[in-house]
């Protein structure tokens, strides 16, 4: 299921609601309003991104039901582009907060306890500083709080919530893309109810069936790729841009259809495999799953072909069983990693792939090495105590005997990795030094029956860390 960024899109979707639904709208013919330009109402629209500004907004809608001429085409950004006018994985956080989830390029959540004007005023700074600016009239304040920033043709929404006086902060990052909603087809007679930099409402007289059907023609025409769906919405993808389009009955547009545009960033090139079935991709994880009747050979073989012209390389020639599962698993010179899961289900082939940047996949590399530290504990014997040396580190964590971590500057995880190699060589331990890595670097040291493992991290987006764990000894710093 594709995460959702709440704080903006529950009030995207409560306003459209509303409007389709009729709900504190009035459905007699709008009053003709000044003419602007489709720049000029794209800078001055307010997003609605709270249930609050939703209901607000809903009794001005037929304002905007005038056509406005559609915007001008642009071509959707890929994800190099998309990274160069913002990467939320390295964008600042105040101190205290804490991520909610995995950080990726054009997912951000977290919590923080500040108030919320003083965490709206860092965000905007910050943005600021990167070239975003502000749209005039979207700044919503107290207790849903957020404004609305373009960057060129990107669009991004900012929404901060605290639902109640003494709970965290939330705060959400929602990126648009580049793709102006208004530039997309709609099927000849469709009219425009609303629009916004993220989500744009038609009405037409054709039925549901028959407007599904002209809109997925004409999204294939106009390049964009299915990308699965749900309900009623199909999902489309062209680039590093994904669009919803929706289509439904509309009782308070007069039992119109309504056609609705929606719009997001993602933050991993991953094509759909053709005859996918239930295609789902959450940006926030860069996980997909899907059910196929292809077989497991002809997943894996496409994504082979797919990947390899992005960069990526398979690890093996044929994909490995492990347990029920054949397993492929796919990495970049970077470190980054793919892994592709296929396994038999009623007939069909489930398929579940995961993507991990390379500070993940080293936190994963440590995770095996603390549970066959842990392991090691119920082993009988004695667990020898090995010195550490944690000089220049920043900070020293310690939750267990055989295993700790230190936060180091940036640029000095492999000095200060090596320099506790050296130390535990001096003292009788052996290994061979590992490979030149861009991203992480793991030692594997060797003393009778006890392993020590020492991984030095240096990622691009995120802190500096050294780790050490051992099975069969404890370790004193």
């Amino acid at each position: 299921m594709r995460v959702t960024r709440l704080s903006s899109l529950i009030g995207f979707g409560l306003f459209t609601t509303l409007v389709i639904n009729g709900v504190g709208c009035s459905s007699a013919a709008p009053a003709k309003a000044p003419e602007k330009t489709a720049k000029q109402e794209t800078e001055t629209a307010a997003v609605p991104g709270t249930e609050q500004a939703a209901a607000q907004d809903t009794k001005q809608v037929t304002a905007k039901t005038e056509a406005k001429p559609p915007a001008k085409a642009v071509t959707p950004a890929t994800l190099a582009e998309a990274e160069k006018v913002l990467d939320l994985e390295t964008f600042p956080l105040p101190p205290g907060a804490k991520s909610q989830g995995p950080r990726r390029m054009a997912t951000l959540s977290y919590a923080v306890e500040k108030p919320s004007q003083e965490i709206l005023d860092f965000n905007v700074q910050e943005l600021t500083k990167r070239g975003w600016k502000e749209v005039a009239g979207s700044r919503r304040e107290g207790q849903f709080a957020g404004a609305d920033f373009t960057h060129g043709d990107f669009h991004l929404n900012l929404s901060l919530m605290q639902p109640a006086p003494n709970s965290p902060l939330s705060v959400t990052f929602a990126r648009y893309g580049n793709v102006a909603l208004t530039s997309l087809p709609v099927p000849t007679g469709a009219k425009q109810v609303f629009a916004f930099p993220a989500t744009v409402m038609y009405t037409t007289d054709a039925p549901v069936k028959e407007t599904a059907e002209q809109c997925r023609a004409l999204m294939l025409k106009a390049g964009w790729t299915p990308y699965g769906g749900a309900g009623t919405t199909a999902y489309y993808r062209q680039n590093a841009v994904q669009v919803l389009v929706n289509i439904m009955s509309a009782p308070g547009q007069g039992g119109k259809t309504a056609i609705t545009f929606t719009s997001n960033l993602l933050s991993l090139d991953l094509p759909a495999f053709p005859d996918a079935i239930d295609f789902r991709y959450t940006d926030m994880t860069t996980e997909v799953t899907f059910d196929t009747k292809s077989s497991p050979q002809d997943v894996t073989g496409f994504y082979r072909k797919a990947l390899a012209a992005a960069g990526w390389k398979a690890t093996t020639d044929e994909p490995l069983t492990i347990d029920w599962k054949k397993v492929t698993i796919f990495r970049k010179p970077d470190q980054e990693m793919i892994t592709i899961a296929t396994s038999e289900f009623e007939g069909l082939t489930r398929v579940r792939i995961d993507h991990q940047t390379a500070a993940e996949v080293a936190e994963e590399e440590l995770r095996a090495y603390a549970e066959a530290g842990r392991k090691a504990t119920y082993r009988p014997g004695d667990k020898p105590e090995v010195s550490v040396v944690t000089a220049n580190s920043l900070a020293v964590q310690q939750e267990k005997p055989y295993s700790l971590r230190m936060q180091v500057k940036r640029g000095t995880a492999n000095a200060i990795a090596s320099a506790a190699v050296e130390a535990l060589i001096a003292t009788g331990w052996s290994g061979v030094p590992p490979a030149e890595a861009p991203v992480f670097r793991t030692w594997m040291l060797k003393k009778g029956e006890a392993q020590i493992w020492v991984i030095a991290t240096e990622p691009t987006r995120a802190d500096s860390w050294v780790a050490i764990t051992g099975a069969g000894v404890t370790l004193k710093p």
